[in-house]
This record gives structure tokens, C-alpha cells and sequence, in this order.
């Protein structure tokens, strides 16, 4: 009896401590929520159920697109709420959003221990179609093969796994590009630099491990496909500056869109060429005849029915496969993918599917870019203090670069991947209080992407300095940032030390360091500019943010020639099969090229090359 005494009053403090009641049927009352990962990032699904019934659905999808998947959340939760049940058809051009929302409602509706009626879709049928060149994926770099083939005189399909033109490319927003018009037009005889440049660059920077004919090719051709961009449509610009003050000595090479929603034009374009675009169409195995050349793909439709591609020429353009949890913990580790802030590609079988068919492993690298907080948005103290070479700190508590790499992003990413992926800023209340000064015209600290955070000096002329920041959002930044546990106003060093995780001793004498070479004008130690020896750290209290490496996505798959051919182990040309953009390594070796734009641009351009290639094929 005592032991079912002990039961009962078990089950009734778990009942008050969650707030909810059994009701017949097995529903509970009280608030139940589940997240998914969407497009952007997590998204919560939170049911408030009364009576057995559910009275409200809140979706927090703030991490999506405001006109996409923030949209789809808003009609998704409404219908939820009126059918009473997850089972609702995804939305239109929100295609993973959707089915993030949709999953976490479902999970939401079990732990509330609702009934949900699971719907038996029917499956559709199985088909088969003939084409010359079969293009998967109809990301940046899809949609220029697919273009491009079919302008060479290719009949084209293309198969999508989502329902939206573009991937990635969308939120692109400028490629490299050597020799352009628009180059001409502002420097005419005055280019500093020239193709030989950037491909030494790029090649220098690979330590001569690229593929130097691939590489060669695209300096030499990226300025024919912002010509090709420009004559379909779409409008590019030259940006006033390098975007980043690691570039202020060189050409600006960084090729803007100029216009709203590029990809817009390239559909119009598709249409009128006849390309056919199968949108949730997933591509699940490459088709090889008995000489293993690649003569097709089988896809599933969304329908649950099978497509069958009979192709001359397969382009594979998946795009990054940083979705794909094994394969990335594989490149960068388990802790340093845990502690980096990943941005998602898919996790389609892209290069698998070549891989199956014989295809060489290439190397997988991540595409590091800026430093970022988890957790707690793009707050203006957080873009400031982790945009400043002030003093840096890993989670030993021991300065590890000349934190003058900030004004490169990439190397400034890779060099805290390199302490595990997330490292530590420390300042002072005197710095504190130097960057809240609205006396001043600025705050002495420059931020990266000036021209697109139109931050302005006295004049109204583009700055790359931060405004001084007023004590409200100040106050209101460093409450969000202890909130996440991203940041912490701290007393003593002591506290810092705890916050960190690292030993007192070694960090006090870290800045006890660093307070000497800045007041000597003298880095010793990781030799930084004389002129970013600004700050102290000596008055307290003292702010700490902790910054997680930015990875934009994954690059790498398989090995190409020049004419983006996969190869096989023996560098041997699989026939019918081609690779672009970021499922092709040998562009970026060990680490992503430092070069603006080159992502886009070699997606653009790659996949036009090898729309041209594979349609030349198909004509054999």
C-alpha cells in the first residue's frame, strides 16, 4: 500500500509540474511543442490543447524566410488548427519548410496523446521519359546547364527535389568575374590585376594542389558568364568596393545582382526554350550501361511513383551536401561541427550517386565564413564585437591569432575552426563605453559587407565603421546575448575565466600580455597592425562573446576534367557524366578560396560550361 501510495502522489506532482490532465481517449490538456529543422534552421511547432481539443497552433519559424517559410508557418498553423490534425498538404514554393512544420506538428499531437488519422496517399504512377541531357538539381548551377544545353540544340529535363527554381542561389549575392564590361567601363587601361593574377592567386593559395586546367578555365571564362547573366536579363553591377577591407589593394572583382529575384528571368527563359522542369522530383541512382557509361537516372516522384530518365548526358548539380550529418562530421569532426553554426545544404544523394557508379572520391571541405553567436540573432553588439581585432581567446584562454584576420572572413572562420570552432572576444567597460559615445562619428571598429549594411559616415557617404551604438540597445543586445548564453557581463576576470571554462591563471596572464603590447604599440606575439592595438582590457566589468565559426555549406565530391567530366579512381573519363558547382572538388584545396564571389561564380559558371559539354555529347 505504501509503495502505491508513493505511485499515486508520484503521478500527481508530475501532473502539476507539467501543467496537464488525462482526459478520455488519451488526450492531455497543457502545451506541447516539437522542432524540425526547416530551410533556414530549427523550426517549433507548440499546440495548446483543451478538453481533448487543440484551441491554438503556434509556429515559430523565425529562422526561415519571412515570404516563404514564414509565410507557410502562418497558413500551415491555421490550418492545423481547423482540421485539427498535421495532416495538411505542404505549401507551395515551401516545400521543406512544410514538411518541417508538418513533422514537428505530428510529433507535437503525440505528446498530447491526440488521435491522428494517418492518411495512405496513393501512390502514383510509374513513368518513363527520353531526353538528350538529364540535368539533377535546378540550383544556380542547374539552371545555367540546363539553359545552356538546351541553347546548344539539347532537348533538356531537369529534375528538382524541392519546388523552387535556384537553391542556394537565391540568397547568393555576387560572383567573381575577371575582365568584365563593367571592369572596362570603371578602370578602362587601369586594372591592376589580370586572369594571370587570379589563377596564381587561387593556385598559391592551393599550394599548387588544384586542378589547374578547371581552375584556369573558370578565371578565363567567369566574365563570358556574367555577359550571358546580362543578355538573359539579369542585371549585375560592380560593387563601389571590395567588399572586404582585407581587399582594399586590389580590382573590385565582386559582380553584384543587380536586379530583385535573378532567377525570375531564368525561368522565363526555361519556359521559352522548352526545358522541362520536374519540380519534388528527387533523383535516386545514376542508369549505366553494360560499359558503365552514364545513360540516365531513376527518380522518385513526390507522388511516391517512379521516374525513369533514359538520358545521353547526365549533369549532376546537387549542390552542397552540408545537410548530410556523416559526411560533414567526417570533414570537420564531431566537435567542431557540434560547435560551428552549419547552414544547411541537402542531403540528396548526389556525389553518392556518382560515387556508386565509380566515381573518384574527392576532397569535402566547408565553406567557413565570419563568426557568428548561437542563439541569439545578429544584434549590433554581437556584429561589433565579433567584427573588431580586439583581443581573442580560445577555450584555453591563450590568444591564437593576429586577430587582423578579421578583415578576411574565410580566414578569419577557418583560423577559429582551427580552436575547435568557437573562440572568445574580451573588452572592457572603458571600451564599453568608447563605442557607445553618440558624441562620436563612429566607433573606431570597421564591419565587414560595408556597402550592404549601408552604414553611413557624417557626410552620408558609405563607411566600413559602425555608428556608435545608443545605451539602449546596448543594454537590450547584452540582455539577449546572456539570455542565449551567447555572452556575459562579468565583474572580475575570475568570472571570465568561469564563463569560458578555461583556467584563471592562464588567462590573466594572456592579458596581462596583451594589455603590454598594446600600450607598447608592439605585437610580439601574432604581429598585429600597431594601428589595432587600440583596447586594453583592464577596467571592469568585462564583456565576453563566445563566437561559433560560420560554415556557409560544403564543397567537394568528385574530381572533373576541365570540361567538368566526373573521372574515375584512374582518372579515367566516365562518359555521359558531368558535375558542377559544389559537388566538384579541386577549385578550393584545404580550405575555401578567399576570393569574392567565387562561390556563385563558379556555380554560374560551371554549370553553363557544362551544359555546353554535355549537350555536345548527347550529339555523338
Amino acid at each position: 500500500m505504501k509503495k502505491f501510495g508513493k505511485l499515486m502522489l508520484s503521478a500527481m506532482l508530475a501532473c502539476s509540474l507539467f501543467g496537464c490532465t488525462q482526459k478520455a481517449g488519451g488526450a492531455k490538456d497543457g502545451e506541447f511543442s516539437a522542432s524540425e529543422k526547416g530551410f533556414g534552421g530549427d523550426i517549433k511547432v507548440t499546440l495548446k490543447v483543451s478538453g481533448g481539443k487543440v484551441e491554438d497552433v503556434t509556429i515559430d519559424a523565425s529562422k526561415e524566410t519571412p515570404d516563404k517559410g514564414g509565410a507557410a508557418a502562418e497558413q500551415l498553423a491555421k490550418e492545423i488548427k481547423e482540421k485539427q490534425s498535421p495532416n495538411v498538404d505542404a505549401v507551395s514554393g515551401s516545400t521543406i519548410s512544410s514538411e518541417a512544420i508538418i513533422k514537428a506538428a505530428k510529433s507535437a499531437f503525440e505528446q498530447a496523446g491526440l488521435k491522428v488519422e494517418e492518411t495512405t496517399a496513393k501512390k502514383g504512377e510509374d513513368e518513363t521519359v527520353d531526353t538528350d541531357v538529364l540535368v539533377v538539381g535546378m540550383g544556380a548551377s542547374g539552371t545555367l546547364a540546363a539553359l545552356t544545353a538546351s541553347e546548344a540544340g539539347a532537348k533538356v529535363i531537369g529534375v528538382e527535389a524541392t519546388d523552387v527554381l535556384g537553391g542556394f542561389g537565391n540568397a547568393a549575392q555576387g560572383m567573381f568575374a575577371i575582365g568584365t564590361d563593367l571592369q572596362k567601363e570603371r578602370y578602362g587601361d587601369h586594372m591592376q590585376t589580370n586572369e594571370e593574377y587570379w589563377y596564381e592567386f587561387m593556385q598559391d593559395h592551393n599550394s599548387q594542389l588544384g586542378n589547374g586546367s578547371l581552375i584556369r578555365r573558370f578565371v578565363s571564362e567567369a566574365k563570358n558568364t556574367v555577359a550571358y547573366c546580362l543578355d538573359k536579363g539579369v542585371k549585375f553591377y560592380l560593387s563601389e568596393m571590395p567588399q572586404q577591407i582585407a581587399h582594399f589593394n586590389t580590382d573590385v572583382i565582386y559582380h553584384r545582382w543587380g536586379g530583385a529575384e535573378p532567377f525570375k528571368h531564368f525561368a522565363e527563359q526555361l519556359e521559352k526554350d522548352g526545358v522541362e522542369v520536374k519540380y519534388n522530383t528527387t533523383a535516386k541512382e545514376l542508369i549505366t550501361d553494360k560499359d558503365g557509361n552514364v545513360v540516365g537516372a531513376i527518380c522518385e516522384k513526390q507522388d511516391g511513383g517512379k521516374l525513369t530518365v533514359n538520358a545521353k548526358s547526365v549533369i549532376v548539380a546537387t549542390g552542397s551536401f552540408a545537410a548530410n550529418q556523416d559526411l560533414m562530421k567526417e570533414t570537420l569532426g564531431d566537435t567542431v561541427y557540434n560547435n560551428a553554426m552549419v547552414i544547411k545544404g541537402n542531403q540528396l544523394p548526389g556525389i553518392e550517386m556518382m560515387w556508386d557508379k565509380g566515381a573518384a572520391r574527392g576532397e569535402l571541405l566547408t565553406m567557413n565564413h565570419g563568426v557568428v553567436t548561437k542563439g541569439a540573432g545578429e544584434e549590433t553588439v554581437s556584429q561589433l564585437s565579433l567584427n573588431t581585432p580586439i583581443l581573442w581567446v580560445n577555450s584555453q584562454g591563450q590568444r591564437f591569432m593576429n586577430e587582423d584576420l578579421l578583415k578576411d572572413t574565410v580566414e578569419f572562420s577557418s583560423a577559429v575552426i582551427a580552436q575547435g570552432g568557437l573562440a572568445y572576444t574580451i573588452f572592457d567597460q572603458t571600451t564599453a563605453d568608447r563605442w557607445t559615445d553618440t558624441t562620436q562619428p563612429n566607433t573606431g571598429s570597421w564591419v565587414h559587407y560595408w556597402d550592404r549594411f549601408g552604414i553611413k559616415d557624417e557626410n552620408g557617404k558609405p563607411t566600413i565603421y559602425h555608428a556608435p551604438i545608443d545605451k539602449d540597445t546596448w543594454n537590450a543586445d547584452w540582455k539577449a546575448l546572456e539570455d542565449a548564453n551567447a555572452g556575459k557581463i562579468c565583474q572580475t576576470l575570475d568570472e571570465v575565466a568561469e564563463f569560458i571554462g578555461c583556467d584563471k591563471e592562464t588567462l590573466k596572464e594572456t592579458i596581462a600580455k596583451y594589455n603590454t603590447f598594446v600600450k607598447n604599440g608592439s605585437d610580439t606575439e601574432f604581429f598585429k597592425d600597431p594601428q589595432d592595438l587600440t583596447y586594453t582590457v583592464e577596467n571592469g566589468p568585462f564583456y565576453v562573446t563566445c563566437g561559433h565559426s560560420g560554415v556557409l555549406g560544403a564543397l567537394g565530391g568528385v574530381n572533373t576534367t576541365d570540361k567538368l567530366e566526373v573521372l574515375t579512381d584512374d582518372y579515367k573519363v566516365i562518359k555521359g557524366l558531368y558535375a558542377t558547382g559544389n559537388n566538384v572538388s579541386g577549385v578550393s584545396v584545404a580550405a575555401y578560396q578567399n576570393v569574392e564571389g567565387v562561390g556563385l561564380g563558379f556555380s554560374l559558371t560551371s554549370g553553363r560550361l557544362a551544359g555546353q559539354a554535355a549537350a555536345e555529347y548527347a550529339k555523338k
